[in-house]
């Protein structure tokens, strides 16, 4: 029995190193999903469909259908897509019908849910060449920057938003990245919490709103509000004229604009502590209107470790490494959002709501 225990221990383990070994294979089969259009030639076709009929759709010859079997067998086994039939490699590939899930529901072009640009830009090379760089950015010497990331490290000293700035093409994907994970996240926020976050405010400044959405989304709901998206110049220059939002140009770290509340989308994640004191002061010294009436709302993860919810802390964890590889931030949970407040001398904050791996915070003059 012992022999036996032992050897099933050991089968675990290894096991155990092949999953996560292979663990990118998911997501380069994700893409490709999104990539080859896979979501959106089910959802046109209104139905489940055969592997034949999916190959017929798609860009591809017909000779890659058994290739395309076991891509979709895979988003399948994670959940992206359904199935109805016998997969087994001896049966009939017309037995088999794959299906849209709540999932890849969210993966189809076009939509205003879609979050397939956010997929194209994660799983894209340059990023996943800053995640082959963590070793030799843990190697560095402690004298080094400390602001410096593993994405520095693989591009050449520059950080993400320089590296942006230089190149149009990341840059425009990185910005329609953060742009449909508005469409799907800020029309939410609005809709169930839009009252006790934006009503009553004369004025509102997206700080580091990228394209606008946000701020125009907030403003088709509130439109007897200002709002303003602050930004750096190579943002700006990519955006077309928005009668519902005004640009500004400028550099959170100098100065924001005055206005009765902040927003702060995915902003916070990418600074360090002492950077994020320094927005947030920034913030503070630009309220308008009445003393102690204003407001920094904030859209971020709160990292929960005691959640009995496995999938979301280990999407929290996730994300967290993600940004420890792009950004000099990091994801907080509630003690250490606590502390920046504090620092930044904010009298008080509330958690608002909870929107998936996103927590709605409000912080008070």
């Amino acid at each position: 029995m012992e022999v036996d225990s032992l050897i099933h221990d050991f089968s675990k383990a290894r096991i155990q190193v092949w999953k996560h070994m292979l663990v990118f294979v998911d997501s380069m089969c994700l893409r490709c999903a999104v990539e080859l259009g896979v979501p959106d030639a089910i959802h046109n076709h209104g139905g489940p469909m055969t592997l034949s009929e999916l190959v017929q759709a798609l860009p591809i010859p017909t000779s890659r259908a058994p290739f395309l079997r076991r891509i979709m067998r895979v988003l399948v086994n994670s959940g992206f897509f359904s199935n109805k039939g016998n997969e087994s490699y001896s049966s009939n590939e017309e037995e088999v019908y794959y299906d849209l899930t709540a999932t890849s529901k969210l993966l189809v072009t076009g939509s205003t849910n879609s979050l397939a640009p956010l997929v194209l830009f994660v799983t894209g090379l340059d990023v996943g060449k800053a995640g082959l760089a963590m070793s030799t950015w843990f190697k560095a010497s402690d004298d080094d920057d400390k602001n410096e990331t593993p994405f520095h490290v693989a591009h050449d000293g520059k950080a993400l938003f320089e590296f942006a700035s230089e190149r149009p093409e990341f840059n425009a994907l990185l910005n329609e990245a953060m742009a449909c994970d508005n469409r799907v996240l800020i029309g939410e926020v609005v809709k169930n919490w839009g009252d006790v976050l934006f009503g009553g405010l004369r004025s509102l400044v997206d700080v580091g709103g990228g394209t606008g959405l946000a701020a125009a989304v907030i403003t088709g709901a509130f439109p007897e509000m200002k709002c303003s998206v602050l930004e750096l110049d190579h943002v700006v220059d990519e955006q077309q004229e928005n009668e519902l939002v005004e640009f500004v140009r400028g550099d959170m770290f100098v100065q924001i604009p005055q206005a009765d509340a902040f927003l702060l989308k995915w902003v916070l994640h990418d600074w360090s502590d002492k950077d994020c004191v320094k927005i947030l002061r920034n913030c503070k010294k630009s309220f308008s209107g009445e003393k102690n009436k204003g407001k920094v709302i904030i859209i971020d993860a709160r990292v929960q470790s005691n959640s009995n919810d496995l999938d979301t802390i280990g999407a929290h964890y996730f994300y967290d490494t993600y940004m420890l590889v792009m950004c000099p931030g990091k994801e907080r949970d509630e003690m250490e959002w606590k502390a920046i407040f504090i620092e930044a001398g904010f009298s008080g904050f509330k958690i608002v709501g909870e929107l998936g791996i996103h927590s709605i915070i409000e912080v008070y003059h």
